[in-house]
């Protein structure tokens, strides 16, 4: 994308390409309704269009940066990818149950990885033609259907800050945790989203300026590398802060690839301090950090 500038635009035009290149391999199944689905080993849903997605991920990755190791959803951990600095990461449909019930609320993700860190991301919603991407130092920025990419700056609150979570990071099990954070920070609390991390939740038009994951009890795992690793990177690059419920950033890249210790994504720093400050008066969870 011409209008974006920093460092990896190699590794960001290759993240958009994959994204955007599976994304109409996917918008194919979805118009034909023709996906066989199936049942992985954790119980979760895998369709026909995740597997070709991955496929498609894979080979333009391949064909751009043909020695660099790839961690997908859906394929077989490259092992390889413990000895690099480098990883591509990617979830080749965030959001599968979405797809199978005709929602259009789902994306393609991938992102490249540095040293345990997105440095360029790309997600694309196949069903509103959106993509996202952001390169570290070089902004984030969304272009829908045929239109001129802009940068995304996220604006700060309004008086009252408006906070969820999500059937993904703890709903409905940790609602009375969410409630009280909510009632000590003044913040409006919203439904639970169904949809996990995705990278335009905080896009406009802004229904939420804070996401929260956080489980009772000692378990924090909110989920896998892929489902973390562009959204992370957009939002920081937008002006927002994404880490664990102790304040710290995600590393990527890991053994194994689970995002522990909570989740708090916020659209600002100051937003960010209050939500960790209300976090670390929860007993149930001060414990476990």
């Amino acid at each position: 994308m011409a209008e974006e500038r920093g460092s990896y635009q190699a590794e960001l035009a290759t993240a958009a390409a994959a994204v955007t290149a599976a994304g109409a391999v996917v918008r194919e199944y979805y118009d034909a309704a023709n996906a066989k689905t199936y049942g992985k080993i954790d119980g979760s849903p895998v369709t026909d269009a995740d597997l070709a997605a991955d496929a498609t991920i894979r080979d333009v990755i391949a064909q751009h940066f043909p020695h660099d190791p790839i961690l997908t959803e859906e394929g077989m951990d490259d092992e390889r990818r413990l000895a690099s600095a480098r990883c591509w990461i990617a979830d080749p449909i965030d959001g599968t149950e979405q797809f199978i019930m005709r929602t259009g609320e789902f994306d393609v993700l991938v992102a490249f990885v540095l040293d345990g860190r997105p440095v360029a991301a790309a997600g694309f919603q196949p069903a509103a033609n959106v993509l996202v991407t952001a390169s570290k130092g070089g902004g984030a920025w969304v272009r829908c259907g045929a239109g001129a990419a802009q940068r995304v700056t996220l604006e700060p609150p309004g008086e009252r800050l408006r906070l969820a979570t999500s059937k993904w990071f703890g709903a409905p099990e940790n609602a009375e945790l969410v409630q009280t954070v909510a009632d000590a920070l003044g913040a409006g609390l919203e439904p639970p989203t169904v949809t996990g991390f995705s990278p335009r939740i905080f896009l406009p038009p802004r229904t939420l300026d804070v996401m929260l994951g956080v489980r009772p009890g000692e378990a924090q795992d909110m989920a896998s590398e892929w489902d973390f690793a562009v959204a992370d990177l957009v939002f920081h690059e937008a002006g927002g802060v994404v880490t664990d419920l102790a304040g710290r950033r995600f590393r990527y890249n890991k053994p194994e690839p689970r995002n522990v210790g909570g989740l708090i994504a916020t659209i600002d720093a100051r937003a960010h301090a209050r939500v960790i400050e209300a976090v670390s008066r929860l007993p149930a969870v001060a414990s476990t950090l």
